[in-house]
């Protein structure tokens, strides 16, 4: 096992808590915290009844009070996106795979560069899949918020259509592994992305993704 801890990661270091304060985003980066440590403990007896005691007794405090309505990955509450950062982390705060405020995200990081967004991941047991490796699914998962955020970057935001992804060699756990997309181009409403993950220089996935820019017809239905 590890000597560092699994959760220190990049989406778990301390940075912007995008409006909702420091107390809420200490809180997701606590859950983060138990979700990584639960995924490969050993502890038994007196000590896991105090544990899973411990986690009841938080869970029934913060269920106390409970936001209810539409929910989205950019939006809760009073707080909503921030599209003119340039700041990918800051588009969708509580997004299952960036979002720094959603304890269920991924260990992922991402920034841009000029056109391109670029990132890195340190993914833990918790995304399994192959001894050792990342499941296929989180893989596509990353995919599929990383060549959407491109879009959104350069202001050509839309919801996914179809999504292709090559795997070319086993991306491993508890390892830095970076990520890079860029758009490829656009035909009516349809928008092309591409992107790829590299461990050590070496390739181990890429995808192609198809996404229909939004129209109002289409907001209103969802």
């Amino acid at each position: 096992m590890s000597e560092q801890p699994l959760w220190e990661a990049p989406s778990a270091a301390p940075g912007p808590d995008y409006g909702a304060g420091p107390d809420r985003l200490a809180l997701t980066e606590a859950a983060r915290r138990v979700l990584n440590a639960v995924r490969v403990t050993t502890v038994t007896g007196d000590s896991l009844t105090e544990a899973t005691e411990l986690l009841e007794r938080a869970a029934a405090l913060i269920e106390a009070e409970q936001m209810t309505g539409l929910h989205q990955q950019g939006v809760m509450g009073e707080l909503t996106p921030n599209f003119d950062s340039r700041d990918p982390m800051a588009f969708f705060p509580f997004s299952p795979i960036v979002g720094r405020l959603n304890p269920a995200s991924p260990p992922v990081e991402l920034w841009a560069e000029g056109e391109e967004v670029h990132g890195r991941m340190n993914l833990s047991p918790v995304y399994a899949g192959p001894p050792g490796l990342v499941h296929g699914g989180i893989i596509a998962e990353i995919f599929d918020e990383l060549l959407g955020v491109v879009n959104v970057v350069n202001n050509k935001g839309g919801y996914t259509g179809t999504l292709t992804v090559v795997y070319r060699r086993p991306t491993p756990l508890l390892r830095e592994i970076k990520l890079r997309a860029w758009t490829s181009g656009a035909e009516g409403r349809k928008l092309y992305a591409s992107g790829e993950m590299v461990c050590d220089g070496t390739v181990t996935a890429t995808a192609d993704g198809v996404f229909i820019r939004a129209d109002r017809q289409l907001y209103d239905d969802l």
